[in-house]
């Protein structure tokens, strides 16, 4: 599981880079990737893949939206190299070989598996974010 953990922040950390992300603000994207996949790990077992996308994705944007106040950086500048160790790429590209092999079933299957493991992601950063939006808009009111 650790190097798993390891893995999900060096991708994180690397896309950070790749991303062009400030120098002094990759390491927290490699620390959110690998928060981010471990809590996949954790969660995989008692919640589904689905469910624990969806919990991993809701904590990257949780802790982005966290770091991007505390650092006065744009959410998006931890969100998406954070999002990455969950992204289902190779699930994706299994489907597109069930096709390829013609096994349409599994084809099918996997076609699915991935819409919903990306609806997972999707739906893990719009929640996060609308409740953000919501918190910071009343808290602005209230002024």
């Amino acid at each position: 599981m650790l190097v798993q953990v390891g893995m999900g922040f060096l991708a994180a950390l690397t896309f950070g880079y790749i991303f062009r992300v400030p120098a002094s603000q990759t390491v927290r994207c490699g620390v959110v990737g690998g928060l981010g996949w471990t809590v996949f790990l954790v969660a995989e077992q008692s919640w589904g893949e689905v469910g624990a996308v969806f919990l991993a994705a809701t904590t990257v944007a949780v802790l982005s939206e966290i770091l991007a106040r505390r650092h006065h950086q744009p959410v998006i500048v931890f969100l998406t190299p954070g999002i990455i160790p969950l992204v289902p790429g190779s699930k994706a590209y299994l489907t597109m070989l069930s096709f390829v092999q013609k096994d349409y079933t599994q084809g099918v299957v996997l076609l699915v598996t991935t819409l919903f493991l990306a609806g997972a992601i999707a739906a893990g950063i719009i929640i996060t974010s609308s409740l953000f939006r919501n918190f910071s808009r009343t808290k602005r009111m209230g002024r």
